[in-house]
């Protein structure tokens, strides 16, 4: 009784504090995967993946943690979706990083979060210069090194490939890690990802609601960290 009671009340917090217009904003990023789908139905991994993904990172957007939820359901099927495409880049990034992070975020939230007006939501931080320049080291010397590795294994696309790959493994720790600026990397990302997909509706499209999501991310997790004014690392 006492776990159903916890059920409900982590149901009731994570469905709080939603204004009108980011509902209408999911619900219209969801019906553009459905419209995707019917207009080129070559794909139903496509679609799942792309209305799992985008539930993902709205409610990411929000600080909340049932995010990794969707987000294990995402990984598992943009996997089988890249799989087809022969991209090895994005194929690693979903066994990686995706799939390990859903775990190791979940635990990592758990552990920071604060209950306000909008229920229960992670406590973010933000970049102090010296981290910056570290970031911004490891995607340069990262995103070389691993297009020359995917030109070794004869990969499609590998400049764009290796460098989506290597700014999602770095946005996606500094997601765990509840820093700000991984929105910043989530819409240089999405819009290399617009172009690396740009032949498959649901994909682009899909990245396309990623992108605009992104920038209301950013504005969302600034608004958090003034809450927490002292969260600067």
């Amino acid at each position: 009784m006492a776990t159903q009671e916890k059920y409900i009340q982590f149901i009731k917090e994570e469905l709080s504090g939603w204004k009108p217009f980011e509902v209408i904003w999911l619900l219209a990023f969801i019906a553009a995967q459905v419209y995707a789908y019917v207009q080129d139905p070559t794909s139903i991994l496509g679609m799942i993946s792309g209305i799992a993904g985008i539930i993902c990172v709205v409610l990411v957007s929000k600080g909340k943690i049932s995010n990794y939820f969707f987000g294990l359901i995402f990984a598992y099927t943009y996997f089988y979706v890249a799989w087809r495409a022969n991209f090895i880049g994005e194929m690693n990034s979903v066994l990686y990083i995706y799939l390990p992070s859903q775990f190791i975020g979940y635990f990592m939230w758990k552990s920071h979060t604060t209950h306000d007006t909008d229920g229960e939501t992670v406590v973010a931080k933000a970049l102090t210069p010296q981290g910056w320049a570290i970031m911004l080291a490891i995607i340069g010397i990262g995103t070389f090194g691993f297009i020359q590795a995917l030109r070794a294994a004869g990969g499609s696309s590998t400049g764009l490939d290796g460098a989506t790959t290597v700014i999602t493994f770095v946005a996606q720790a500094m997601m765990i890690l509840r820093y700000r600026e991984q929105w910043l990397l989530w819409i240089a990302l999405n819009i290399l990802s617009i172009v690396l997909w740009a032949e498959t509706p649901a994909m682009y499209l899909m990245y396309g609601a990623y992108l605009c999501n992104s920038l209301y991310g950013y504005y969302n997790w600034t608004k958090l960290i003034k809450r927490e004014p002292h969260q600067a690392a």
